[in-house]
């Protein structure tokens, strides 16, 4: 469970999909799908299929025990394997026998770790193509709007508020592509058994049919790594906005002053940036997380040592941190407060002396929007 701190940052709808309940009922999904998948290859008989579905719908597990349990096993499924069996038993003897039949341990925890990520990844997506066409807008409406461009935190040439914002939509634009592609392979059902039982799991539960990755993990892998780059373009991003609402600066705010909230214990005139708080949270805690499953990638043979347990309990928080990258996301593709005057004025105060015009910057604006063209009705 996150701490009461973490929780403070933490996306309700991405924690809710990793909570307890949740984790279980994915795991249950994966033993319904695995008996109804080997008794359409005749694995199993129907009638077993049927009793072991049923029981996995209706049976009531004590969470509590179950992680005591699974404490004593290093894995959560020996404990819900055992419960299920004893549920199965109550209809039919037989059916309890096919329990499982065939799957290991990592089969279940994996398959059950990509059904409790999809709906992340899936709530991301819709996210980031919002974020995306109203930069894109916004970036339009700011085309002329000159501004100063900073390098190594100093004045430098002048740029267009337009060409920022179109920046920041084309790499999140990149980011939800590439986020998409990944998912495609990297949300697959695991399975070491008969390749036509994988595939009838695969389409019952909408997950990729790949062959078992139990230590070769590179699609999962690639999938976690561009979650943490999409984070990263968060953190940038919030790290301009953050700059910029300084108010020696006040070129930019993540969003109009709203009472109660931002507001500080200690100082009450203050309005702090807590969206851009969430994004560079994210964006100082994901690096170690990606590195601690990379770590862990180095599987002993055909199963991994403590490495792959490690990833368990790392994957939730990554997505945890995903879903503060994404509230920070949604607030400033609805609520950016652009201040042009004062743009106009910091570049008259630190710029060159000489005009800028901002059709300079037309070639290079025209090419970011090329690749935002999807976006733009």
């Amino acid at each position: 469970m996150s701490s009461l701190t973490a929780r403070t940052l933490a996306r309700p709808s991405f924690e809710k999909a990793f909570s307890p309940h949740a984790f279980v009922r994915a795991m249950l999904a994966f033993e319904s799908a695995l008996a109804h998948a080997e008794a359409d290859e005749g694995v199993i008989p129907q009638r077993d299929a049927e009793s072991i579905a049923s029981a996995c719908a209706t049976i009531v597990i004590d969470i509590e025990a179950l992680v005591a349990e699974g404490k004593r096993n290093a894995t959560l499924a020996v404990p819900l394997v055992a419960l299920l069996r004893h549920e199965t038993a109550r209809r039919s003897e037989s059916a309890a026998r096919h329990v499982h039949w065939g799957a290991t341990s990592q089969d279940v925890l994996d398959t059950a770790m990509a059904l409790c990520l999809r709906p992340c990844l899936e709530e991301a997506d819709r996210a980031l193509e919002a974020a995306v066409r109203a930069l894109a807008v916004r970036a339009i409406e700011h085309r002329a709007t000159p501004m100063l461009g900073r390098t190594l935190m100093q004045p430098a040439v002048p740029i267009t508020a337009g060409i920022k914002l179109a920046r920041w939509a084309a790499a999140l634009g990149h980011d939800r592509e590439r986020l998409a592609d990944a998912a495609a392979d990297g949300l697959a059902v695991q399975l070491g058994g008969p390749a036509a039982v994988r595939h009838h799991m695969a389409t019952r539960l909408g997950l990729a049919d790949s062959p078992s990755w139990h230590t070769h993990r590179n699609s999962w892998l690639d999938l976690l790594a561009r979650m943490s780059q999409l984070v990263v373009t968060a953190g940038k991003i919030a790290r301009d906005v953050s700059l910029a609402s300084q108010p020696e600066v006040a070129e930019m705010r993540e969003s109009a002053p709203q009472e109660g909230v931002g507001g500080s214990s200690s100082m009450p005139h203050k309005r702090n940036p807590v969206a851009c708080v969430h994004a560079l949270a994210a964006a100082t805690r994901m690096p170690g997380l990606l590195a601690s499953v990379y770590a862990g990638a180095t599987a002993e043979n055909e199963r991994g040592l403590g490495g792959w347990q490690a990833e368990l309990a790392t994957v939730p928080e990554m997505a945890s941190v995903m879903g503060m990258s994404i509230d920070f996301i949604e607030t400033i593709c609805t609520s950016l407060v652009i201040d042009a005057t004062r743009m106009g004025e910091n570049l008259k105060r630190f710029g060159e002396d000489k005009p800028f015009d901002p059709a300079s910057m037309q070639p290079a604006m025209d090419e970011l929007l090329a690749g935002l063209s999807s976006y733009i009705s």
